[in-house]
């Protein structure tokens, strides 16, 4: 297998800890490289540990093929529509191709927690708090759409008030509508989102990883992992066993999504 060459945004290449985190933060603020939380530990986990013997393994019990990684970079941001502002960072971006008959691309985003929630908002909130800035400080703002917009291709016959949608943590929508719409090679994601065409399979991976800090407070844990099921419980997501692990799917138009919530102990 050949080996997974893991890049930032300037083509620096992360081969161990000490590229990685200066990598890292070339692309990010130091501060969010701490030992024994989600930034550190997914580089641990893809230099010193098994990430890549355990991507692989993903790939090949999902598709029953191997998979070619083209490219691989963290801190990547995936265009969620054409307005300006914040979109998708993801923490590790991979783009590749299967053979089944006739080759499909693969994404991958990699999401690295410890205890980091996802989001600090819920859908109905995160609304909310879009259309207040819009009124008092930032008329032309898009955010308000941009959530809509969100629930509209997820569940296009709700709106951010309605159930179940309202209470769902606001990142995961954020998350899975980005990569679905992401570029299917890492040439296609630079395009404008209304030109590049989308990958045919998308792997969401939320990787937890068991540090000293995660131990510190179990709830939080469980509560992080209580809001992943009621995302994919709302999106009705199919559950499937492939190999030992429980794994998510669902299509969306021409994508196949596939997500899995893991903790790995480091």
């Amino acid at each position: 297998m050949k080996e997974l060459i893991i890049k930032n945004k300037n083509g620096k290449e992360l081969v161990d800890m000490s590229a990685w985190k200066m990598g890292f933060e070339e692309v990010d603020k130091p501060a969010h490289w701490e030992e024994g939380f989600s930034a550190h530990s997914l580089a641990l986990f893809f230099t010193e540990r098994q990430g890549q013997k355990w991507l692989n393994n993903l790939v090949r019990e999902l598709f029953k093929r191997e998979w070619i990684c083209q490219n691989a970079e963290i801190e990547h941001q995936s265009k969620l529509d054409s307005y300006g502002g914040k979109h998708r960072m993801q923490d590790l971006a991979l783009w590749g191709v299967i053979d089944e008959n006739e080759v499909k691309s693969v994404f991958v985003a990699v999401e690295a927690k410890v205890l980091e929630s996802f989001g600090k908002y819920s859908v109905r909130d995160e609304y909310e708090v879009a259309l207040q800035y819009k009124r008092e400080k930032n008329t032309n703002s898009k955010k308000p759409d941009r959530v809509n917009e969100i629930v509209k291709f997820l569940f296009p016959e709700l709106t951010p008030y309605d159930e179940p949608v309202c209470n769902l943590r606001y990142q995961l929508l954020h998350y899975l509508t980005a990569s679905i719409k992401e570029g299917y090679s890492y040439s296609e994601s630079k395009k404008s989102i209304e030109n590049r065409k989308h990958p045919d399979l998308v792997i969401l991976p939320v990787l937890v990883f068991q540090t000293e800090q995660y131990r510190t407070d179990p709830n939080k844990a469980k509560r992080n992992k209580n809001d992943y099921d009621a995302f994919c419980k709302a999106l009705e997501f199919s559950e499937e066993h492939v190999g030992d692990r429980i794994v998510f799917h669902k299509s969306f138009n021409n994508c196949d999504v596939y997500t899995l919530y893991e903790e790995v102990e480091l």
